[in-house]
């Protein structure tokens, strides 16, 4: 009986033992957003400038009114990881990725393949950084953005992570974590990344940067970034405005479906964009012969949203073809899952392929609802 108690005694003592590198929560500087930028100042030789922001804990506890909400950290580093450890001299608590949201990096580097693909193989290797954190593109310095004063200081991070995940807004910039960028670049080697401009005292998401083997090479302004949007299948809800007579209508996409068709003619590829919308009148000026309830009116309606989506779309597709030539359409990766035959003779010569599609858009506009005023 002796012998039984000493054991389960000392089983207990086994499993009841502590964790001995355990950090107390109130040890810890919860990081909500990293900025990385390509250091400028000639003086310093190492080549990265690394932003870490962070909440002031003590102005929630004191209401917020006196303090700053927020910290903002820069140091200089030959490698962008290991500006945390040397933080850690100017800080008295270590820092935690864990709950960060946003990584912000800076248009200069991104024009450095071979040091944005170390930095993005820095950021795959590390265990503190999740995997589903958003990747954003400063048209300018991530510090600048990173150190903007807006009214939501205290969680710029997740201020940013919201302001990503808004569906209403999706259109105008194409949200990606750094998992969806990562596959974007090893599948197709083109990805779009959300693009945040700072202003005076506040800072804007607005359309999306064109990355091609892990350079930037342009910008999608916000109409333009809805538009490829629209051809992707990923919008949700999104405002196109056509004339009428000597006013403007405006259609409000609530549904829509992209579908993509391609078919070969003689050595030529032909690619089939067909988008089905439907939504509903939000403006209009309402006269005795400007009904919405009038069938003829409807359908001149549809007619000129059917056509500017496809002549708008028709001239980015241009754009995207011969001033970028970059598949950020995903159409090769429509080939390799739906015509695996054509694309093993297309796929090592798709740089050169892609520039020559016969790309056409085939758009299909429905009006459901006029609204509640008769």
């Amino acid at each position: 009986m002796k012998k039984c108690l000493i054991i389960i005694i000392a089983l207990m003592a086994i499993f009841l033992t502590g964790c001995w590198d355990v950090i107390e929560i109130n040890e810890r500087i919860f990081v909500t957003a990293v900025g990385i930028d390509l250091n400028e100042d000639p003086n310093i030789e190492n080549e990265y400038l690394v932003t870490y922001v962070y909440p002031n804990i003590a102005s929630i506890k004191d209401g917020g009114s006196q303090k700053e909400n927020k910290f903002v950290k820069s140091t200089v580093v030959e490698t962008p990881f290991e500006g945390s450890r040397q933080l850690t001299t100017r800080l008295d608590k270590p820092l935690f990725f864990r709950h960060t949201n946003a990584i912000v990096v800076g248009e200069e580097l991104l024009r450095e393949p071979d040091k944005i693909k170390g930095v993005l193989d820095g950021l795959g290797r590390d265990p503190r950084i999740n995997r589903k954190v958003q990747i954003i593109v400063a048209q300018g310095k991530a510090k600048d953005v990173l150190s903007t004063k807006t009214e939501q200081e205290l969680v710029v991070g997740g201020y940013l992570n919201s302001m990503l995940k808004n569906k209403q807004l999706a259109a105008r910039f194409s949200n990606r974590t750094f998992s969806d960028v990562m596959k974007d670049l090893q599948v197709s080697n083109v990805s779009m990344i959300p693009r945040a401009v700072p202003k005076k005292d506040e800072f804007k998401l607005s359309g999306s940067a064109i990355i091609k083997d892990y350079k930037l090479i342009g910008w999608l302004g916000e109409t333009e970034n809805s538009l490829v949007a629209l051809a992707k299948g990923d919008v949700i809800s999104e405002i196109v405005n056509v004339p009428y007579k000597d006013t403007v209508v405006s259609y409000v996409i609530s549904n829509a479906i992209c579908k993509k068709d391609v078919h070969t003619d003689n050595e030529d590829i032909n690619v089939d964009i067909n988008i089905f919308t439907e939504g509903y009148l939000q403006e209009y000026k309402y006269e005795g012969e400007t009904n919405a309830f009038d069938q003829e009116f409807l359908k001149t309606v549809e007619k000129r949203v059917k056509y500017k989506i496809e002549k708008d779309l028709e001239k980015i597709i241009g754009d995207i073809q011969n001033k970028y030539n970059a598949d950020i359409l995903c159409i090769g990766e429509h080939i390799s899952k739906f015509e695996p035959d054509l694309w093993k003779e297309i796929e090592e010569d798709w740089d050169e392929i892609f520039p020559t599609l016969n790309i056409n858009v085939h758009a299909d506009v429905k009006i459901r609802r006029t609204g509640l005023t008769k």
